[in-house]
This record gives C-alpha cells, structure tokens and sequence, in this order.
C-alpha cells in the first residue's frame, strides 16, 4: 500500500568526532523522503520485542523507498503480538502459496504427516513452510537433505507470537511490520511510532526495532524530546531547523548500522508519535525543508541544554576546528542550571585506576581555566608518583569512571587555592569583577525583560564593574545591591582582587585542590557547542526570530 504522507508537524546532547572539511554538498531544495531511526534507548539487542497493535501487516518494503510497500499478510491478535529470536535450528522448506492462509494448509500437511513443529514462514525468496525444533545444525541437516530444504540457525530466524505461541517464521532476513492503515501507529508498548518497524537482526542474534519514518513526521517526535513546547515560539523554530539539519547529515553518511540515526542523547533524543505535542508539531510546518548552510553546504548542527553564559568552540572539545561552531557569548540564557559535585582523593585513585593512570597515590587535582567562556581546558590528577593531565571534553567525561561524567566543563574547585590568574573572593562591594560574572545565590523577583541585561537567568544575576564601583543586575534589570549576595559564585574566577582591574575576559585561571575532599561547583549542562537551548529560549523571549537565533549560534551560516 502507498504510504500516504500526512500535513501536520514539530524539534540535543550529541557527541560526534567532527570534520573540519564541510560536509559534501547536498541539494537545498531536497530533502529525504525517509529516515532509519534505531530505537537503541529501549529496543536495542533485545530476545523479544512486544507489540500492542490487535492488527498488524508483514510488508514488503522496498529498499529504495521504504514506506512505499505492499502487505505480504495481515494478522489480528487481541492481545497483541511478540517478535523473538529463533530458540532452536529450523528446516525451511521453499514453496508455491497464494498468502497466508495457503501456506498454513501446507504446512498443516507437514503436520499431518508426522512433522508437529511445521508452521507457515517467509524468506527474502518467497514463502515457506519452517519446521522447527531441532537440536543442532547435524539434525536439522539431516533432515533438510529428506525434505528438500535447507537449515537455518536460530540466529537466522525471527518468531511472530500470539500469547507465547509461534504463528509465522521469518528466515534470513529483516522482518517489517505497519499497523492496520496508513495512518495507524506502531505501538511497542511504552511509546508508539509513526511509519513502519523493522526488527533487524544482528550476528549475536538479537534485535533491533528500527523505525523508519516519513523525514519531517521524524521531526514531530524529535523537537518536542529536545526542548520544551513552552519556551520562546522562535526558539522551538530554530531548533526544528538546527534537528532537522542534524538529520540530513546523518541521512547523507549512509551509516552501515541499518539505521540512519539512534534516538538517544547520543544522536538526537527521538520520542516518537507519543512525544509530539502540537505546538512543536507546528514548528516543524512553519520550517519545513528549512536547514542550516555553510558555504552551500548542510552543517553538523550541534547543540546542547545550556552554555552557562558563553558557547564553546568546537576546537575546545574535539580537537577539530570547524568555521561555523565557534565559542559566542550567550547574554540571554533562561533559568540558569547549577550543579554541585564533591570528591575524594580515593576517588581520584579509582578514576586513574579505571584508566590507566600511574600517579600512584592521589594528592590532589588541578584544572586550568579559559576566563574568557569559563570553561576548564585541562585537569590535572596529581600524585605521589607524577601526574596526568586530560584535555579537551574528557575533563568532564573522564569522571564517568566513579559514577557519571560532569554536567559540563564550566566548572571549578569551590575549596581550592589559586595558583596563577585571576582569583575569586567572598562577598566585597568593593570587588571590581568583570562583566559577566555569575552569582550563584537566588534573588527573589526578578525576571528578564530586554536586550542589554547580560542575565543569565531567574535564579542567577551578573555582576558587572561600573567607573562608579561594582554592580549587579537583577533578570529585571535592576541594579541589585551586593550585600544581598552572600557568596559570588568561586568558578567563574573573574574577580581580580579587592583593589585591582579585572582581566578576567582573558588567558587562564589555575586553580588547585586542597586537602582530602574537592568540592566542584558548575553550571550549565552538555558540550556547549553551537545552539544553546535556553540561551535561544532567551533571545526568543527578547523578540528575536529562529534565523537571528540560528545565525548568532552557528557562525557565517545562511538558513535556507
């Protein structure tokens, strides 16, 4: 049946080893007609896959266009079904049949003529009747040889069940599966997808569910899982271009996965049907075939939660430069996220441990800080036998080691000692601090409301230096008195002293730990490379369209 294309709608922590070359140059005007989204968060490597629909269709799904298929058969269970691995070796026997109903007669005559385990199946040549329940590949050989068939291994095979029971056996190939029309979701059970299923089996044996789906329709379940339907209307819009550009990318690479994209954090969190929601649905629409270009071509649309009030350069965290993700300052932010962590000298050890490190016995940590996006560029895990230093984005996701990685790498050490750069201090009304400068303590009543506020959110002000003194602006703008701040923020590292000049918006700070415990204070969450999404919920807020929003975060880039 001709998928038939719907008129509705909808828009990222993605972590790629990027190319300094652009991407190869891929039409404007031409978007995929489809997508292969691996639903590796829940359906990946799995014996079984449930499915709740009561009327499911076995297609045959064309390569080229996927969603162009035919229906093989059509069965109904009022309790659903199961797709599973094969569990025994299997006898398939090719055959001539008219549909289902013909090749369950068949294999009804298998049965009639002593062979118990006989029922209908399907191969990439045809239909079959599959004998199954052999106990090794020698038996089912044996009896292949007498019967005309070949033997199959249970890796080969998937099992369509109706309440534990085996119906139909597909062998040596992908099985694809739709609901009762076109407009009929495929429901696994914790969420439904739109398109067709495909149950893709891998050499270990197991499956895979992958969702293949019209291109835009994708894009509706996608938006809503990656920002909330209740931030800036332009905000959502520029992440609808920046996801839908993401995809196109990974649609050209033409991964050898099976699929095109995963559904996790890792690519772009994908939802399906059940995450859509209409406002983001609508921002799908109001773009659709909108993407973002560099030079004529699509570029790697990277974002991330929150920047923490300056984005990164892409150079910063994979090593590789890239023209059009390079580190902006990022003024408007909403709803600044803080993040504490607290670690031991024991967990140092275990994190040098788990990778390799000779440091001997750990005496402490050093990180290096750039002031100007405030984000560390190098840790140091000191000890009695030397030290090692880690780079780049494994500052943050070498942690991993002792439970998880840290939010972000605008981080410092809230117990430290400054050993070179600028240094912070406790609350002073005297302190010049530069532009920029973060206070962590909430400040009752204040909200964003125009352009030249550089505030980062609702529970955040920033602290500025004035020919008059230091100040602070409240999100309403209103300049906020000091001494109803009980603490500057220690990891911004911006403030020069009591008495002296702030040269905070340069070269480095290096901070290092001091005694037995490491207190860590950050802020924002993800990589912090190209769209920040509440940064752009921000400009959004102050009046900004998606194509400023997109432009101020990708550099030199043109929406079209």
């Amino acid at each position: 049946m001709k998928y038939l294309k719907r008129i509705a709608s909808a828009v990222v922590c993605a972590v790629l080893m990027l190319s300094s070359t652009p991407a190869t140059a891929f039409a404007k005007t031409t978007m995929p007609e489809y997508i292969r989204v691996g639903l590796t968060s829940a359906y990946e490597n799995k014996q079984q896959i449930n499915i709740q629909n009561k009327t499911l269709k076995f297609i045959n799904s064309p390569s080229d266009d996927p969603l162009d298929y035919t229906t093989i058969s059509e069965f109904y269970s009022a309790n659903g079904f199961a797709v599973r691995v094969g569990v025994s070796y299997q006898v398939v026997i090719p055959i001539d049949a008219n549909g289902f109903d013909d090749a369950k007669a068949q294999a009804d005559n298998y049965i009639s003529q002593g062979y118990a385990n006989a029922l209908p199946g399907y191969n990439n040549r045809g239909w079959t009747v599959t004998i199954y329940g052999y106990q090794s590949m020698s038996e089912a050989q044996t009896a292949a040889a007498s019967l005309g068939g070949s033997a199959v291994a249970p890796s080969d095979v998937l099992i369509l069940s109706v309440s534990g029971d085996p119906i139909f056996l597909i062998t040596n190939t992908d099985a694809y599966f739709a609901g009762q029309s076109a407009d009929t979701n495929v429901d696994l059970g914790s969420k439904e997808y739109r398109g067709i299923m495909k149950f893709q089996l891998a050499s270990s044996g197991l499956i895979t569910a992958v969702n293949i789906v019209d291109f835009e329709e994708y894009l509706y379940g996608v938006v809503p899982s990656e920002i909330p339907s209740s931030y800036a209307y332009e905000a959502i819009k520029a992440q609808a271009c920046a996801a839908r550009t993401y995809a196109l990318i990974k649609v050209q690479k033409k991964s050898d996965l099976g699929y095109d994209i995963c559904d996790t954090t890792h690519c772009q969190v994908y939802g399906g049907y059940t995450n859509e929601s209409k406002t983001t649905t609508q921002a799908v629409v109001d773009t659709e075939g909108k993407a973002i270009y560099y030079n004529g071509s699509p570029v790697e649309a990277l974002f991330s939660s929150s920047s923490g009030g300056y984005t990164e350069d892409a150079v910063n965290v994979w090593g590789n430069d890239v023209p059009y993700l390079k580190a902006v300052p990022d003024e408007y932010e909403t709803d600044c996220q803080t993040w504490t962590r607290t670690f031991t000298l024991s967990d140092i050890d275990k994190i040098c441990a788990a990778n390799g490190y000779n440091i001997g016995s750990a005496t402490g940590m050093r990180i290096t800080i750039d002031n100007k996006t405030s984000r560390v560029q190098k840790v140091e895990f000191i000890g009695t036998e030397g030290t090692k230093a880690i780079t780049l984005e494994s500052c943050r996701t070498v942690f991993n080691a002792i439970g998880s990685s840290l939010s972000s790498r605008v981080f410092t050490i809230t117990n430290g000692i400054t050993e070179s750069g600028n240094s912070s201090s406790g609350s002073n009304s005297n302190l010049n601090v530069a532009l920029g400068t973060f206070v962590s303590s909430p400040i009752d009543g204040y909200t964003m409301t125009d352009k030249n506020n550089y505030v980062i959110g609702n529970d955040c002000a920033v602290v500025y230096s004035t020919a008059s003194g230091t100040k602070a602006y409240g999100a309403d703008g209103k300049s906020v008195d000091l001494s109803k701040i009980p603490e500057l923020v220690p990891f911004i590292n911006n403030a020069a002293g009591s008495s002296s000049t702030s040269t905070a918006s340069t070269g480095t700070t290096v901070i290092r730990s001091s005694g037995s415990t490491i207190n860590i204070s950050g802020r924002a969450i993800g990589h912090g490379v190209g769209l920040s999404q509440r940064g752009a919920n921000g400009y959004g807020q102050l009046g900004y369209d998606y194509i400023e929003i997109l432009q101020h975060y990708y550099t030199g880039v043109t929406v079209e």
